[in-house]
């Protein structure tokens, strides 16, 4: 969720994936008893893979929180600009975790073990600021072989960086989820020194000196950029996410200040056509974007720019919600489209506009 607030979307997300991976375990739980019937148990790396994930749910309080820490660590990452409602994502996604487990009396630390480290998936930072993919970070440098050259080096850097963040992710799966916290610091430091970089090459595409710190880090401060392809390296490199969801923040684009030049050409009236299109740029070829926005989406002159946008990148799909006598959030008074974006499709399907009363 790219301006995934207190976590709304990846909470109903994680809910979601939930049952997916219990029978995804029971199947393999049923796979691994059908080879030790057979005879074929001892058949060389027959169902290894199933034994070893079997295994780690072993090492677990139970299945369940087996199953939701490695959902909130390999499936469910977030951003938003607002620290404080990354907080209390984390928060809420670390109580569902830990209302999994009894405590046992018998055990250190009454048999609770570490909660997963998830500051490296529900992350602050501006969606709309920054680079989203190598590509456009290539394109900065269009024209400029040497600086080309340093950009290369950057993303062996990120490869490097990404690595390391596997090991960290895969630690806190394996035996009691305990990660080194020098592990963690270490990864800030390398993180944080791309991020210095990148923001240095940003910046001078708004005007910023690159030789002035003063002046670079008070556009740092007041834009917040954050770079996809570094910050989640590993899966834009990959194609991007499977899924996007969202409800992003419906802002008049005049009382924005951080837009880009190429995004005030656009002249889309709202940003949240802003994160639509940041979405597409992020969700995998195969993937898919979903979010609910205002309804001026599907009817309005002024987002017949953004409409155009949303159809070179293939199939969507627009069902649209009155407000009255009930609307799609309860107690905010706003008429909604949720659109559903398929690349790779051809065409646009749309509802009629669908009123209904709230249960009494």
């Amino acid at each position: 969720d790219p301006t995934c607030g207190s976590g709304a979307f990846l909470f109903a997300a994680l809910n979601v994936l939930e049952p997916l991976y219990e029978t995804c375990l029971d199947r393999m739980e049923a796979f691994v008893a059908d080879l030790a019937r057979s005879g074929e148990g001892q058949a060389a790396n027959k169902f290894e893979d199933f034994k070893a994930t079997l295994a780690k749910v072993n090492t677990h309080p139970n299945a369940r929180y087996f199953t939701l820490k490695s959902i909130i660590l390999n499936n469910l990452f977030g951003v938003d600009i607002m620290e404080e409602a990354v907080e209390i994502c984390k928060l809420r996604l670390f109580l569902k975790l830990a209302a999994q487990v009894e405590p046992d009396q018998n055990h250190d630390n009454l048999g609770i073990e570490p909660l997963p480290d998830i500051d490296f998936n529900i992350r602050a930072g501006n969606t709309l600021v920054g680079y989203a993919t190598y590509v456009d970070l290539l394109k900065s440098a269009k024209g400029d072989l040497f600086r080309e050259q340093e950009l290369e080096k950057v993303k062996l850097r990120a490869e490097a960086l990404q690595q390391t963040f596997d090991q960290f992710r895969s630690s806190q799966t394996a035996g009691d989820g305990a990660a080194p916290l020098s592990n963690k610091q270490a990864l800030r430091e390398q993180l944080a020194a791309l991020e210095a970089e990148l923001n240095q090459h940003l910046s001078a595409s708004h005007g910023v000196r690159s030789n002035d710190p003063k002046q670079l880090d008070e556009w740092v401060k007041a834009h917040e950029p954050f770079h996809w392809f570094v910050e989640f390296f590993g899966i834009m490199q990959a194609g991007g996410f499977d899924a996007v969801v969202g409800n992003p923040p419906y802002v008049a684009s005049s009382k924005i200040s951080y837009l880009s030049p190429d995004q005030k050409l656009l002249k889309f009236p709202d940003i949240y056509g802003h994160v639509m299109l940041r979405s597409l740029r992020l969700v995998a070829e195969n993937g898919r974007c979903g979010m609910i926005v205002p309804l001026s989406l599907t009817f309005s002159e002024d987002f017949g720019g953004l409409r155009d946008s949303l159809g070179i990148h293939g199939a969507r799909w627009f069902s649209s919600y009155d407000n009255i006598p009930a609307a799609v959030f309860s107690g905010v008074s706003q008429r909604c489209t949720i659109w559903l974006s398929g690349n790779g499709r051809d065409g646009a399907h749309a509802t009629p506009m669908y009123r209904w009363r709230s249960a009494a």
